[in-house]
């Protein structure tokens, strides 16, 4: 079962899973080098790899759950190796749905960020990674708790958090890094709701991805700027929803659903209307897919999942 994805350019992607889930399980990390996917070499005691970042060939971030370790690890272009979050922090899960999300983020000649949670101080921190090691970053607000984060550039990085705003006590709201200081952007509250993830497009462009803790459906947000807005994602009531978002290049939106009973899952927000498509030579077979990317320059979608049945094998396919 391959869940994670990203990538760095049309030569630099990473995909990861686990093995035999039936069982024990075995961690799974795979590399596209611009023609095939190879394995690669995890260090021992790694878990499952529940999130994955790139910025170039040579960096990459994976985050994996282990009690017993460090939970993060790094790709210097030769090797896996661990890079362990500060001491008492771990890795940031959204409650109270059971699923880690977008807790890692990085971009092509931009630094990469993660979100955790210390347990002892009982707050989220932001962590950059610097010299080879994640270290603490002060943000504008305490964080009570933070769900995902995204890095566009070095100039343009969000996080979306429930914060100890002052004047408002505990409050949803998305924390912006502009390359010189932070801002504080809140956006219309929505009860049982988290942002799940975060597309950065430009200054005045970020896409959002609320997902929800009922049976409600979840929606895609835009702040253009100045303002959000947001529009239901359409799907079956009997799909599920494993939060996926990325850009398409241009000023629009991919996201998926997963259902038993409809092949299209992949769904294109532009120009204020939605379309569906199905994956490539599967016309009729319903999938669910775990995660998307958009390789960056391009207008190029990474995407992986397996079939709903659980009968068929995991696949990751590319939209060109």
């Amino acid at each position: 079962m391959v869940t994670e994805i990203a990538a760095a350019g049309p030569r630099a992607a990473w995909a990861a899973g686990i093995e035999d889930a039936s069982s024990s399980g075995k961690p799974v990390m795979l590399a596209w080098n611009g023609r095939q996917w190879q394995r690669q070499e995890l260090p021992p005691g790694t878990g499952q790899v529940v999130d994955l970042a790139a910025a170039g060939p040579r960096n990459a971030w994976g985050i994996y759950l282990n009690e017993r370790g460090s939970p993060a690890l790094h790709w210097n272009g030769t090797a896996w190796r661990r890079v362990g979050y500060p001491a008492g922090v771990r890795p940031t899960m959204p409650s109270p749905l059971p699923t880690y999300l977008q807790i890692v983020s990085a971009a092509p000649g931009g630094p990469a960020w993660s979100v955790g949670y210390d347990s002892q101080a009982k707050k989220a921190v932001a962590l950059r990674f610097q010299n080879g090691r994640w270290v603490r970053r002060k943000t504008p607000v305490p964080m009570v708790s933070a769900s995902t984060v995204a890095v566009r550039s070095a100039k343009d990085i969000w996080i979306a958090c429930t914060c100890d705003i002052p004047g408002a006590g505990p409050a949803e709201a998305m924390l912006h890094w502009n390359g010189t200081k932070w801002s504080t952007i809140r956006y219309p509250s929505k009860e049982q709701s988290y942002i799940a993830k975060i597309a950065p497009v430009s200054a005045t462009s970020v896409w959002a991805y609320r997902a929800s803790t009922s049976y409600a459906a979840p929606e895609l947000m835009h702040w253009d700027g100045e303002s959000w807005t947001s529009t239901t994602i359409p799907a079956s009531p009997f799909a599920y929803h494993f939060p996926t978002l990325a850009s398409d290049g241009d000023q629009g939106a991919w996201v998926s659903v997963s259902t038993v009973d409809d092949d299209k899952s992949y769904l294109h927000y532009s120009g204020g209307s939605w379309t569906t498509e199905s994956g490539a030579g599967r016309p009729g077979t319903a999938v669910w897919i775990r995660d998307l990317a958009r390789v960056p320059g391009t207008r190029s979608i990474w995407s992986t999942g397996l079939p709903s049945s659980l009968a068929g094998a995991p696949f990751i396919e590319r939209r060109r």
